[in-house]
């Protein structure tokens, strides 16, 4: 969070740093077709593998020990989980660069709006994902237009304290 207001702060200097720190805290502008076409293979081979390990992903939730009890091969399936993970960040941080906390607190959202069922949460994660960020992207452009602030200040800002809510509620649930 306090990097996200060092950011910003720098950002609203000099072209040569904006330009960096653009990189690093990511942006979608000027991205078109072309990049779209570059990270498409990528998201359809990803989102495919979780897709397709969405039961016993929700097995894996209970536990590994319990998963291997329910027949889940459970260290083929964290690799491939892994796998498609890494495939999905790699592309995305490829195109875009590093945009925080959308992978972090999108999911656990989710969770709580729609359920732990990762064969709805997987594609609605996706979704809600995709609509926040479209929606950090507006805010970046326009809260001080001219100038475009790199679109993981927004969500660092929005997503930060999100994550710090969830994780002392999940503290309160576990003590308490």
């Amino acid at each position: 969070f306090l990097g996200a207001i060092i950011s910003l702060m720098i950002a609203l200097t000099g072209d040569e740093l904006r330009q960096i720190i653009g990189w690093l805290l990511g942006s979608v502008s000027m991205r078109g077709w072309d990049y779209i076409k570059i990270i498409l293979p990528f998201f359809i081979i990803g989102s495919c593998l979780l897709l397709f390990n969405a039961k016993e992903l929700n097995a894996m939730s209970f536990g590994e020990e319990r998963a291997q009890h329910l027949g889940v091969n459970v260290h083929k399936r964290k690799l491939i989980v892994l796998t498609a993970g890494s495939i999905l960040t790699g592309a995305a941080v490829a195109v875009s660069g590093t945009i925080g906390f959308v992978g972090l607190v999108i999911p656990h959202l989710s969770r709580l709006l729609w359920g732990p069922d990762h064969r709805q949460l997987l594609p609605l994660s996706i979704i809600t994902g995709a609509g926040f960020l479209i929606l950090a992207d507006l805010v970046s452009r326009t809260i001080i237009s001219p100038t475009e602030l790199p679109i993981g200040v927004i969500t660092a800002l929005i997503g930060a304290p999100v994550f710090a809510i969830i994780l002392l509620q999940r503290k309160k649930e576990r003590s308490g």
